[in-house]
């Protein structure tokens, strides 16, 4: 160890790796090997070199932890300048004056490429590591074991860690076990899934008598005679069952039963231990405690006595641009919770991109090599969902091997240009056994099936760029009203073209779901039935049922009355949606002449003194078309003026004949409503091409008209906290 440096157990915590050594010298320094059974000493000549490894390692992941902090702190600031509406009036001047976007994302950038050199410095002191199943060179956790000149305080212990080759050939090893830690038998420390201070007391004090320690040694034995509480040893064994025992204190069912949780000893975990900056030289007094700054995007809730850790983060920070064959469709990004663990936790620690894959069982993901910078200033990232990844990132052999794994639960969510927020639309699950057979091709598809619309796409869709693999999603009854929504902009945004990555049956369903919602007044997910066969049955036989009866012609007074008093349903059908619906309200019977919800009784409205036919139902067909966005989406509604939302349509010209001619049933010239030279009036009026980027709104509103091509606000990065909706089964899987 170093001179004249005083060892009283009692370190202080500091952010960075400077000041004196905790060590006593001049003798050989004692360690406990973690995992190994056995006390490793140190020649003092020695202990320089062995110094400046753990200084090294600590060191590395120190830097890259406090630039993924600074980087985090870079992008909060600029995106809350660019969401000004973020905060109060007058947060935002005192906010504005000091720092301005421009400069802010200058800052940005050179965080990423501070965090990308951080990296780089980590990865060369990851790649000459050995995969886990292989001895050689694996990073080995070490106790430190200090001379003591008297009682020590009785709070210190350190865990330093080194990589395996640096430990010489020559350095005398004194065995406490006759097999690894993590065993479980009669001579290891674990004893119903925590530390056992006195096995390992007992070993000590066996190997006092039993090797030459006390010879080699001589001031072992008098460490031996201190007071439990002076011992670091003890105090390692106190704090890892503490941090053991916080994790059973919420954890209980299932395979998280708390007698299932142990502390975990082997190379796997003291990998993930120290990638995730549980070092002490410099570090807190408890290395348990430390809270690590893993990703940019959020925060990670460490238990390191397990080598666990639960990362709760937004991907990517302020969102990105989703694109489909060079056609910008809005922001995304994703609330996950990942679940890590040993070598594969280490992975994602270590790394900066995210490598997802999807099973019959879930998500899971690892880290693989990545750039920060590549990944863009928030808000101006882009991922054309239409193109294949890039090749793969590298894959670390350090991280190879592992026994355990990270798992991916969360959800998609688009920024909404009503609530200017971001909203969950889909969250992360299973794979279905046809999606899994899709998987090598498919970079973005939405399908249905199992009553559930599912989504496979690139892990991009939620990890934003530089992101790996493949993630499956799905939506449920509890999400369809916000999907649907979603859908609608989708098709705004494109002016009303064909979405390519929606297949047919799918967009079929969501359309009659919207349909059979609109004509029976309940909720979308009533109609989420198990296949899109069935969708389409039911869908018929509500339209065979609307043709016939005096009941069917009430069906349809009471869509007229649902359409006339509270239009705003239809905001987000689909045009397919929408030209069933008008198809439904020019179907008559005897019957329909009977119902008073077809015409108007109030003398106050003009309806009631023209001479036209079912005023209260040409209303209603008017009102659906309030909400045409585009010409473009005229023309797809009038195409789809028809029984079904297959794709067999017809021509625009045969709907506007169809349209008028149910339009002017009735019509007297004196009185008439002129439907036929409000329908090309109204076709002028509307906008060549939809909007992007802002509310769906009525076209007979004066905003309407005043809309940019592209709101200011489509591309604009936004915070705001979401709660994730499939939550894991604990914090910690």
């Amino acid at each position: 160890m170093s001179q004249g440096v005083k060892a009283d157990g009692n370190t202080q915590t500091r952010n960075k790796s400077k000041g004196q050594d905790a060590y006593h010298a001049p003798a050989d320094q004692l360690f406990y090997m973690v995992g190994k059974g056995t006390i490793l000493a140190v020649p003092r000549e020695d202990m320089p070199d062995l110094l400046a490894e753990m200084r090294l390692l600590e060191s590395v992941v120190e830097s890259q932890q406090q630039a993924t902090s600074h980087l985090k702190s870079c992008q909060d600031k600029y995106i809350q300048i660019k969401q000004g509406d973020y905060f109060k009036p007058e947060d935002r001047v005192v906010l504005s004056e000091s720092d301005s976007a421009e400069k802010l994302e200058s800052e940005v950038v050179k965080a990423q490429s501070a965090l990308d050199e951080a990296n780089n410095a980590l990865i060369e002191q990851i790649t000459p590591l050995t995969q886990l199943s292989d001895n050689t060179n694996h990073i080995s956790e070490l106790i430190p074991i200090q001379r003591r000149g008297g009682h020590a305080s009785a709070v210190g212990f350190k865990m330093t860690y080194v990589r395996s080759q640096k430990i010489q050939n020559h350095w005398r090893k004194y065995r406490l076990t006759s097999q690894a830690d993590t065993t479980g038998g009669d001579d290891s420390v674990i004893t119903q899934g925590k530390v056992d201070w006195k096995k390992l007391k007992q070993q000590l004090t066996d190997i006092s008598g039993s090797t030459s320690i006390k010879t080699d040694i001589p001031w072992f034995d008098d460490w031996m005679k201190l007071e439990d509480q002076h011992k670091e040893l003890f105090q390692w064994s106190e704090h890892i069952n503490e941090n053991l025992q916080i994790v059973r204190s919420y954890q209980s069912g299932g395979e998280h039963d708390v007698d299932s949780l142990k502390v975990d000893l082997s190379a796997e975990a003291q990998l993930m231990r120290w990638s995730y900056g549980a070092s002490g030289l410099s570090g807190e007094a408890n290395p348990f405690k430390k809270k690590g700054a893993i990703k940019a995007s959020g925060h990670a809730e460490l238990m390191l006595a397990e080598a666990k850790a639960s990362i709760d983060c937004y991907e990517p920070p302020g969102g990105y641009m989703m694109a489909f064959a060079g056609m910008n469709l809005g922001m995304l990004r994703s609330h996950t919770i990942l679940s890590v663990a040993g070598g594969i936790g280490a992975s994602i620690a270590a790394e900066l991109n995210i490598d997802a894959e999807f099973s019959g069982s879930g998500a899971k993901a690892k880290g693989v090599r990545g750039s920060s910078r590549n990944r863009g200033v928030p808000g101006k990232q882009t991922v054309d969902m239409s193109l294949p990844d890039n090749s793969q990132g590298g894959e670390l052999g350090a991280f190879i091997g592992g026994q355990l794994e990270a798992t991916v639960a969360g959800q998609v969510e688009w920024k909404s240009p009503e609530s200017e927020k971001f909203e969950p639309f889909a969250k992360i699950a299973p794979a279905l056994a046809a999606q899994a057979g899709i998987g090598g091709e498919a970079t973005f598809k939405i399908s249905y099936a199992g009553g559930k619309f599912r989504i496979l796409a690139k892990a991009a869709l939620c990890f934003g760029v530089g992101a790996k693999g493949k993630l499956s999603l799905e939506v449920d009854g509890s999400l369809i009203l916000e999907f649907a929504k979603w859908v609608a902009y989708q098709l705004k945004n494109a002016d009303y073209g064909k979405l390519d990555f929606i297949d047919e049956e799918a967009f079929e369903a969501l359309s009659e779901i919207i349909v059979l919602a609109a004509q029976y007044g309940e909720s979308l997910a009533n109609y989420m039935y198990e296949t899109t066969g069935i969708i389409k049955r039911t869908a018929q036989g509500a339209l065979a049922d609307l043709q016939n009866s005096l009941e069917s012609a009430s069906e349809r007074g009471e869509l007229v009355v649902r359409i006339n008093s509270d239009p705003d349903f239809l905001r987000y059908a689909t045009p397919d949606a929408k030209g069933a619906i008008i198809y439904r309200l020019m179907q008559t019977n005897a019957f329909d002449n009977l119902d008073p919800d077809n015409r108007t009784t109030d003398y106050s409205d003009l309806n009631f003194w023209r001479f036209g036919y079912m005023t209260q139902r040409k209303r209603a067909i008017i009102r659906v078309f309030t909400w045409v966005q585009s010409k473009k989406e005229y023309e797809n509604i009038m195409q789809r003026i028809k029984a079904s939302t297959d794709s067999s349509n017809i021509s625009v010209h045969g709907g506007e004949e169809e349209l008028l001619e149910f339009l002017g049933r009735g019509e007297m010239p004196i009185l008439s409503s002129h439907y036929p030279e409000n329908l090309i009036s109204f076709y002028k009026s509307l906008r060549n091409k939809a909007n992007k980027g802002d509310p769906i709104i009525r076209n007979d509103m004066e905003e309407y008209l005043t809309q940019n091509d592209v709101s200011n606000d489509f591309d604009k990065p936004c915070f705001n906290s979401t709660q994730c909706l499939p939550k894991p089964e604990s914090r910690i899987a």
